[in-house]
């Protein structure tokens, strides 16, 4: 895709849309070519009276079959109870299309024999396609828009309101100019809800036309490349029915999970706002049922139908049986415009409370940044919502989206939960739950392993099991690799900061002595047995893991895979210790003597915990760089110019090497940040606190010589990367930071890893860049019982509006060049302590405050 995308055309929808990659002058055109309300000032500035829809409309003006897939995924509707992409209504998989709908945490285990082994997989499934609504004209083919010509195509995504807009005029092969519009949504107000409608115009023929209405549950796990050898079967057809005289309903269960699903669609037709009363032919097949109607349009006239579909689970709360409950639920809703007016107001309450808004200086963004922006959020909102309260999922690295990681669970939660800790942390409080259900499981895991406490795995789905695949396949050699990423167990402190930051934000007192310690403990636990002591260092050691960059998964030339001392593992052990010393003295007595009982802590662990934290060893090379990992100074320089001349894009640098017999532990390399981690989650006092107490020099030179130092050896190879590097960058280069800033705005608008996107968004990236806009400008962060803010707008914004949520109060921040104004909505919420440039003020609940900037706070990295 290219960087500029531009959709200022009029269509169905009456919108303008996204302009990207264009200079002032040629936005201003656009705009103004598109009906906006614009004015110039002398100094070149744009002023709207209201906010342009181009702020919050994503638009492709034409059909390109290379691109469908992308726009799938970017376009897919979600709820954080069901997600479908945005594949054309009536499309089949093919080498164009993908439906997909997927539940979340709907995931089913199947094992395929594949190259003399027996692989056993857990996949996000595929689940039945309501979508399948396909028309045809006369005695014509079934309308398939590759095989008309197309006058005007449209397609939209209403950020504001949650839907998805088509709109294509086109003539067929008789001459025939029909116009065709579509509107869809995945409800937000009623989280079992989609609704589709079909508006078709005969513009200059008069012809019978045929609709055909199904559930298609004929579909498999298909849309992942990597995992297309596998088996991909996982739905067994129960039972279809007809439902009154305009449904139908299917029911189906995944074959291992045995998780029961029904479908119930809804599908009417109208001409002129008059109901038609239509005969329909039954369509029945295996996995498949359907109604098929016909209606005789003149020219002029638009054809309208309205196609509603429920979905229910076994697993779902309140419920008799899902199927009675699906029939229910489409026999109750009213017609398509009643589910749109719930679901819009439902996403007005949400844009409420999580919109972040910018104002940009006339030198801004050359791209959007607003609707990327609010692009990302869309995309967190429709994975994990109010509707996800109470359901046992977590967060996938790519959503509810598409098949790409097999829908798993990595660390991403790391960088998603500060979104929803500062807005509706209830969300992210439910999300936690996901993690503490399978304690025991990530238990019984460090047993096997030979530790205590609990040991969580790097990939996770439906029981807390480690789903990490024991092998890859190369695309590049064709060969099958060793994947050795669940070495990384530093997923675990990756929950304990999760947890304890849930609770700096919240000070919810019973979630951190009902489940929160019990967490951070065991986590503990893990790292103090997995450290041995070393004699001749006189300091610890975790030895046999990986760190966050997956191109290193051991020595050079080395038999077995594992790392000893790498930084970011160690370090963050020791975080979790001194968390867990502190979580501890924040238990109430009764409390904490029933987790000692429960987890067997004696004195002399606690002790062992204290002595680690102090004497944890931190590989150190060339005066004051951290090494990732112990022995990285001896590896090799890359001659990255020369792999960059050969090869173009090298973010997988590992699959280039692999396939020239090579392999990237010989280098000094990186995929993504590993040291750098340790700069995007502490602040620069937080770090030097942890340095001292383990002994170790820390000066202010380290932070910008280290992120020197591996900024130039990373091939950017995870979307994550342009996020980290723009956050760690902040302070020291504005510039490049704003940089990395834009580009992981635009990582799956402009499909960065040249094909991922349409396999899902990368939501960690997504909440990424979002936390770069929020935190970096405002310098946010909570600790110690205070909400500290270092704030600096960044030099192409104005103005930075978001509201947050902490301790109770609900807060208005508005940041200009020279002020933070912070408004308080709440009157009961007991006083709060604020820092702002490193002063402290108590704010009262209801109040409003504005501080005077000096541009002289500590900062983040001082």
């Amino acid at each position: 895709m290219e960087d500029a995308i531009v959709g200022v055309k009029a269509g169905c929808a009456g919108r303008f849309g996204c302009v990207i990659g264009v200079d002032r002058r040629d936005q201003t055109q656009a705009m103004r070519d598109a009906g906006a309300d614009v004015v110039v000032t002398d100094l070149g500035q744009i002023q709207l009276a209201v906010e342009p829809s181009s702020a919050w409309s994503l638009v492709f003006e034409d059909f390109d079959p290379a691109q469908e897939g992308i726009r799938e995924a970017l376009c897919a509707l979600g709820n954080g109870y069901f997600a479908t992409r945005g594949a054309t209504a009536g499309a089949q998989a093919d080498d164009i299309h993908y439906p997909g709908t997927y539940l979340a945490g709907g995931y089913n285990r199947l094992r395929t024999d594949i190259a003399g082994r027996s692989v056993e997989n857990e996949d996000l499934v595929n689940f039945p396609n309501w979508l399948a609504l396909k028309f045809r004209i006369g005695g014509d083919d079934w309308f398939d828009v590759r095989s008309v010509k197309i006058l005007s195509y449209r397609q939209e995504l209403d950020l504001r309101s949650g839907m998805l807009l088509r709109s294509l005029s086109f003539e067929d092969g008789q001459g025939r100019r029909s116009t065709l519009c579509e509107r869809r949504l995945v409800s937000m107000g009623d989280m079992h809800l989609g609704a589709l409608e079909l508006a078709l115009t005969a513009d200059n023929w008069s012809a019978g036309v045929t609709v055909r209405s199904a559930i298609d549950a004929r579909v498999t796990n298909d849309g992942a490349k990597l995992y297309r050898k596998f088996n991909n079967k996982h739905l067994e057809s129960l039972a279809g029915e007809v439902v009154g005289e305009d449904g139908v309903c299917l029911l189906v269960r995944t074959c291992q999970s045995h998780i029961s699903v029904a479908q119930a669609v809804r599908t009417r037709s109208f001409l002129d706002g008059k109901l038609l009363e239509v005969r329909r032919r039954v369509i029945e097949e295996p996995g498949y049922i359907g109604q098929e109607l016909k209606v005789d349009l003149k020219q002029g006239e638009t054809l309208l139908i309205e196609k509603l579909a429920s979905i229910y689970t076994s697993r779902d709360h309140a419920i008799s049986e899902c199927g009675l409950e699906a029939r229910k639920a489409i026999a109750r809703a009213g017609r398509f415009e009643a589910v749109l007016a719930e679901h819009v107001l439902a996403w007005k309450h949400l844009w409420r409370r999580f919109d972040v808004h910018i104002q940009p200086t006339d030198q801004g963004f050359k791209s959007n940044v607003p609707m990327l922006l609010r692009l990302n959020m869309f995309h967190l909102l429709q994975a994990v919502s109010p509707n996800s309260i109470g359901l046992d999922i977590g967060v996938p690295a790519r959503g509810w989206t598409g098949e790409a990681y097999q829908g798993h669970i990595f660390w991403d939660e790391l960088f998603i939960f500060p979104f929803f800790n500062y807005r509706m942390p209830e969300i992210t409080r439910s999300l936690l739950m996901y993690r503490y259900r399978r304690l025991g499981e990530a238990r019984a895991a460090a047993a096997t392993a030979g530790y205590k406490g609990a040991m969580f795995p790097w990939q996770s789905a439906s029981n807390g099991e480690e789903e990490t695949q024991a092998f890859n396949l190369n695309p590049r050699s064709q060969r099958w690799v060793r994947d050795n990423s669940y070495l990384q167990r530093h997923v675990g402190s990756a929950i304990a900061q999760n947890v304890w930051q849930y609770f700096q934000v919240t000070r919810d007192v019973e979630f951190l002595h009902a489940y929160g310690a019990e967490l951070i403990l065991d986590i503990a636990r893990f790292w103090s047995s997995i450290a041995s002591f070393d004699d001749a260092r006189g300091r610890y050691e975790i030895r046999g893991v990986m760190g966050p960059d997956e191109f290193h998964d051991g020595y050079p030339d080395a038999t077995t895979p594992g790392l000893n001392n790498n930084a970011y593992t160690n370090i963050m052990a020791v975080w979790v210790l001194c968390r867990a010393l502190e979580v501890l003295e924040l238990l109430s007595e009764v409390r904490r003597a029933e987790l000692a009982a429960r987890l067997g802590l004696s004195a002399e662990e606690l002790a062992r915990w204290d002595d680690i934290s102090r004497k944890m060893f931190v590989p150190l090379h060339d005066e004051g760089i951290i090494s990732q990992f112990e022995g990285y100074e001896t590896l090799r320089e890359l001659d990255w110019e020369g792999y960059r001349t050969r090869y173009g894009n090298i973010q997988r640098l590992d699959l280039i090497l692999e396939g020239e017999n090579d392999s990237t532990n010989q280098y000094k390399l990186s995929k993504q940040p590993d040291v750098l981690m340790l700069f995007y989650l502490f602040s620069a006092d937080a770090l030097g606190e942890l340095f001292e107490r383990l002994g170790y020099a820390f000066e202010y030179e380290t932070i910008p010589r280290n992120i020197a130092y591996y900024a130039d050896r990373s091939s950017k190879g995870s979307t994550l990367s342009q996020a980290v590097l723009g956050w760690v960058l902040a302070r020291s280069d504005r510039q490049r930071a704003m940089d990395f800033f834009v580009q992981s705005l635009q990582s799956d608008v402009n499909d960065v890893q040249q094909g991922t996107t349409a396999e899902g968004v990368h939501l960690g990236a997504m909440a990424g860049s979002i936390d770069l806009m929020q935190r970096v400008s405002t310098g946010i962060e909570a600790r110690g019982d205070v909400l500290h803010f270092a704030p600096e707008l960044p030099q192409e914004l104005e103005r930075l509006d978001l509201s947050i949520r902490y301790r109770g109060h609900s807060l208005d921040l508005r940041l200009t060049r020279d002020a933070l104004r912070v408004r308080g909505r709440d009157d009961a919420a007991p006083p709060i302590s604020l820092c702002v440039e490193d002063n402290i003020y108590e704010f009262v609940s209801g109040t409003t405050r504005v501080f005077r900037l000096s541009g002289e706070a500590k900062g983040r990295f001082r």
